[in-house]
């Protein structure tokens, strides 16, 4: 295990908040030099500095990533962390909803790592906060499950491509986690009282859940890692199931026992 960070660069997306910040403040006692990128810039002091940037839009995003360059001239971690949900029933989002979720939590996450994959360091590390939602098909979250699962299978394209430069790709998959993404999530819905009940269910577990220090936590064990997972479950889903168990019921089960399970679990 790697464990002086001293002097390490690391840029991370949605650091103002959250999960984001909590690994901020990690990264921060190892001594890493920290850039963040959030819709609304943080005052946080742990920060070299704090951009004010829409990641869905590239001409900030080239902008941000130009300054840091000029200062840094290479960075150690790229942590893609930044995304937004939707609650509801596909059949009420509206289509400007799809595409602004697909957008901030697949393409835009995409397009980052495309723009700063050549200013990593060798030997360096792309993380990606992903979901459990990736591998469950949430009723009520579709579009979040499938911006999830699209990063996850990116994420792991991509480590082939990079694995002559010695960089290594991580995708983070936590369960439920007690934070403000709970509250800030879309939520476009109609009367139907499945759906109610659903999103009542879902917002009820995220605040049962993990901390985001503990998520913070389980990720610095990772960045310190020589030869880290290609993706890393965290935390409890229910008494005695962690993510990692779930995670491998959902394989060995036929996918409609898994769906039929989702199903009495949200509705």
């Amino acid at each position: 295990m790697k464990k002086n960070l001293t002097g390490k660069v690391a840029v991370i997306s949605g650091g103002a908040s959250g999960i984001g910040l909590a690994i901020a403040k990690r990264l921060k006692k190892e001594d890493v030099k920290i850039y963040d990128i959030s819709l609304n810039a943080s005052e946080e002091e742990i920060f070299e500095k704090s951009f004010e940037c829409d990641i869905t839009d590239d001409e900030k995003l080239q902008k941000v990533l130009d300054e840091i360059v000029e200062k840094e001239k290479q960075i150690d971690f790229l942590f893609c962390n930044a995304g937004i949900g939707i609650g509801g029933l596909v059949e009420n989002a509206s289509l400007n909803a799809i595409d602004k979720i697909m957008n901030v939590n697949l393409t835009s996450q995409i397009k980052m790592t495309k723009l700063f994959l050549p200013y990593i360091r060798k030997g360096g590390k792309i993380l990606y906060t992903g979901s459990l939602a990736s591998i469950i098909p949430l009723p009520y979250q579709a579009c979040y499950s499938a911006s999830k699962a699209g990063i996850e299978i990116f994420g792991r394209a991509l480590a082939t491509e990079v694995r002559a430069r010695k960089i290594k790709v991580t995708t983070f998959m936590p369960c439920d986690v007690n934070t403000n993404f709970t509250s800030s999530r879309m939520k476009e819905t109609g009367s139907d009282k499945a759906e109610q009940r659903g999103i009542k269910k879902m917002e009820k577990s995220e605040h049962n859940g993990e901390t985001a220090d503990y998520v913070a936590k389980k990720v610095l064990k990772v960045v310190k890692k020589k030869k880290p997972p290609l993706r890393k479950y965290i935390g409890m889903v229910f008494p005695g199931a962690t993510s990692g168990f779930i995670a491998f019921l959902v394989k060995i089960l036929p996918v409609k026992w898994v769906n039929f399970l989702v199903r009495h679990l949200y509705i």
